[in-house]
């Protein structure tokens, strides 16, 4: 029985009305039912499968759109939920809409549930032992046989992201493998192996494992015979890596000596750039399960040991029976397990669907995976993934009004458009809100990864995370209003926005975004807010405000990157531009740089000297004959630098300042003058491009910016720095969401 409704569905810029049928799916409805409201279906797989039927025996009308409307409740996808092509809609007009009946009510879960009744407190004195003293009595045991059938495969040697499964979720969180330190890292500063590089037959190489001296007597406690995992920076403070202990103690007569079971990338200490000491914790140890949040999972005999965080359900309500329900106190309190590696809901080839008001929580893997034209997804909260939160790939697609968090890998990857007819996407991520992503991927895995040719990020807030906010590639993307703080925690030599190594990345556009309070302060500026790494080309800078960064922008080495009417405060850098594509053996080559720094083939591969690439990139196509290893067309016009510390643009010696381009109309404001205060000063190189207005300590003068500190950066009426600046125009600051 179909019920015909009429629904508004939004398709881009317009509303449509379309005649829909409507279906009615209820995760506790009796099995066999037909979709009306009397008699629901019982599974995502019966509606998707019922309405392949309806179509099938034309019981849908060819123009007519369809509604799969979930009621509240719990949707247990334990392999994954697939749609192919034929399970999309006809048109935009005629979509095909899953949608909760109430949003924030449904949830697509991968897990399964850990019944609160199946807890009881650790008894056996062995383990009890081996947990540390304060923890004892706090730490909770469940057999997992029946949820873990067959056999729980073993901790990988070495990873670089998220551990093998299963996954346990507490509360809404993923719990943590028990760990020392509980939070933050230990380091090391000794090295008696750095694990020689092995060039392999036929090209590539490996690093063989390497070893460390940590005389830190905790290491003492630990059981290496049983497993002991380490995840840490071992070389580079962007390269991040898990990986088993294959002894500890003495070696050729050092003591204290951590030898690597297995190869890691860069090998350790091979050639550190960045901090002295190098990175780790310790995890998948029992004997540091001693904080709320923390498990192990005795792999063998599936005991779990979990100390449960507070106060949700209070530890003297397990002490004895509980009562028979699955979850007390309100039901809030919930623990769930995950194995399977597969998409919560995946897709390839559909088109024109939406998913609107649904809650994708609890999977090993990523949440949504979906290839496709037209596809929407609105107003949902996908959280608790251990891979990438939300794959959306294709063009003419839509995120909007959604929250990413608690995802192990990448918020979410998005992909669409042409490189090489330059043929747009024109799909769009507008006003979501991604957060606490990266969680097992400490780097490279961003809160946006862009791709392919005229993708829009819009007035999203993406925020809390150890690496990069938006690492993109590709060309024609438009970001803007958006909102980034707090992410680069804990690494170095990385960018809130990053792209890198690529002549061909042309026609991007950056405007008007709000990039402030990231991590990696101190006195070494090697975060940024933009990142333009090794050569980079093509991406206009307008209108963006950097605010506690230790480097705004650096345009490493490459050209295009026109900077204009922005606002620098408080940086210890307020931007560079080096040359190092004059002066590093890296630039077009593989022998210094390996493949990927040969620039020119990457150009050669899209035919730039001709055709719609020479076109639209004239200058690009004319740059081997151009001097291609200078950083030229770089205008840096009408901007504005406030309180910066240590210097307001840095440029090479060798910088070739006559061609490079225009540096003028800028200006210098020191809002406490420079009388004692520690204040930057303009190269003199180019300080004549440069105005400087100075307060005093007794009087500071932000000279009509609002609240300075407290990052307000709106103008007040006649301020003076549009005298000094009378180019620089006010920024359209109440578009970017808080």
């Amino acid at each position: 029985m179909l019920i015909r409704s009429f629904v508004f569905f939004a398709c881009g810029a317009t509303m449509s009305a379309a005649a829909a049928a409507t279906f009615h799916v209820n995760p506790v409805a009796t099995p066999g039912g037909d979709g009306s409201s009397a008699k629901p279906f019982a599974t995502l797989e019966a509606a998707r499968d019922g309405v392949r039927a309806a179509r099938q025996a034309k019981r849908i009308a060819s123009g007519e759109a369809v509604e799969i409307v979930l009621a509240p409740g719990d949707y247990v996808q334990m392999e994954g939920f697939a749609l192919k092509p034929c399970d999309g809609g006809v048109s935009e007009s005629v979509p095909v809409v899953w949608r909760a009946a109430q949003a924030g009510t449904v949830r697509i879960v991968g897990g399964v549930r850990v019944p609160m009744r199946a807890f009881s407190p650790v008894a056996d004195a062995s383990v009890l032992a081996r947990l540390p003293e304060d923890a004892r009595g706090k730490v909770l045991q469940a057999d997992l046989s029946a949820i873990l059938p067959g056999k729980v495969p073993s901790m990988a040697a070495a990873f670089g992201g998220t551990p093998t499964a299963p996954l346990l979720f507490l509360n809404h969180r993923f719990g943590t493998l028990a760990r020392w330190p509980n939070s933050d890292y230990t380091s090391f500063s000794k090295c008696v192996d750095h694990g020689k590089k092995i060039t392999r037959t036929g090209g590539g190489s490996v690093y063989k494992s390497g070893a460390f001296i940590y005389s830190n007597p905790r290491a003492r406690r630990w059981n290496f015979a049983e497993g002991v995992w380490l995840n840490g920076y071992w070389t580079h403070d962007w390269s991040n890596h898990s990986v088993k202990a294959a002894s500890y103690g003495a070696e050729n007569g050092t003591n204290d000596v951590i030898r690597l079971a297995d190869s890691i990338p860069y090998g350790v200490m091979g050639g550190t750039w960045g901090r002295k000491d190098r990175r780790f914790y310790v995890f998948n140890l029992l004997d540091e399960l001693d904080a709320p949040g923390e498990w192990y999972l005795d792999r063998v005999r599936k005991v779990l040991y979990v100390y449960l965080p507070p106060p949700r359900r209070r530890l003297s309500q397990l002490e004895g029976r509980l009562p028979q329900t699955d979850e007390t106190c309100g039901g809030e309190d919930e623990v769930f397990v995950a194995m399977s590696g597969a998409p919560l809901v995946s897709a390839k080839g559909i088109a024109h669907v939406r998913f609107e008001g649904i809650t994708f929580e609890y999977a090993y893997g990523d949440g949504l995976s979906i290839t496709g034209t037209d596809v929407q997804v609105v107003g949902c909260r996908v959280s608790c993934c251990g891979g990438t939160g939300v794959s959306l790939h294709g063009d003419r697609n839509v995120m909007r009004g959604c929250e990413v968090v608690q995802v192990g890998r990448a918020g979410v990857s998005a992909n669409g458009g042409d490189r090489k007819t330059l043929r747009r996407a024109d799909s769009v991520f507008e006003d979501n809100r991604v957060h606490d992503f990266g969680v097992f991927q400490r780097t490279y895995a961003p809160g946006f990864g862009v791709n392919g040719c005229g993708i829009t990020l819009r007035a999203n807030v993406v925020h809390d995370a150890p690496h990069t906010a938006v690492l993109y590639g590709g060309n024609e993307h438009l970001f803007e209003y958006n909102n980034v703080y707090r992410v680069l925690l804990e690494t170095g030599d990385a960018g809130a926005y990053y792209t890198g190594r690529d002549w061909t990345t042309q026609g991007n556009v950056l405007r008007f975004n709000y990039t402030h309070d990231l991590g990696a302060g101190g006195e070494v500026a090697n975060t940024m807010g933009f990142y333009f790494d090794d050569c980079d080309c093509g991406d206009e800078v307008y209108g963006n405000v950097f605010h506690n960064v230790s480097r705004g922008i650096m345009v490493g080495g490459g050209r295009e990157h026109p900077i204009r009417n922005n606002i620098f405060s408080r940086c210890l850098i307020g931007m560079s531009i080096d040359c190092r594509g004059m002066t590093w053996k890296h630039w077009n080559s593989a022998e210094h740089g390996g493949s990927s720094w040969l620039l020119e083939d990457k150009a050669k591969a899209f035919d730039y000297t001709n055709g719609v690439w020479a076109a639209r990139y004239p200058r690009l196509a004319n740059i081997m004959n151009d001097h291609p290893r200078e950083p030229l067309y770089n205008p840096v016009e009408n901007n504005v630098f406030i309180d910066c510390q240590k210097e307001i643009l840095a440029l090479d010696r060798v910088a070739p300042l006559a061609r490079m381009a225009p540096i003028a109309g800028n200006v210098v404001v020191n809002t406490q003058g420079t009388n004692g205060v520690r204040c930057a000063s303009v190269d003199a190189r180019i300080a004549s491009c440069f105005t400087v207005l100075n307060g005093t300590t007794n009087s500071p003068c932000a000279f009509g910016f609002a609240d300075v500190a407290n990052g307000d950066f709106n103008l007040l009426p006649d301020a003076a720095i549009l005298k000094a600046c009378p180019a620089f125009r006010p920024l359209p600051l109440a578009r970017i969401p808080r």
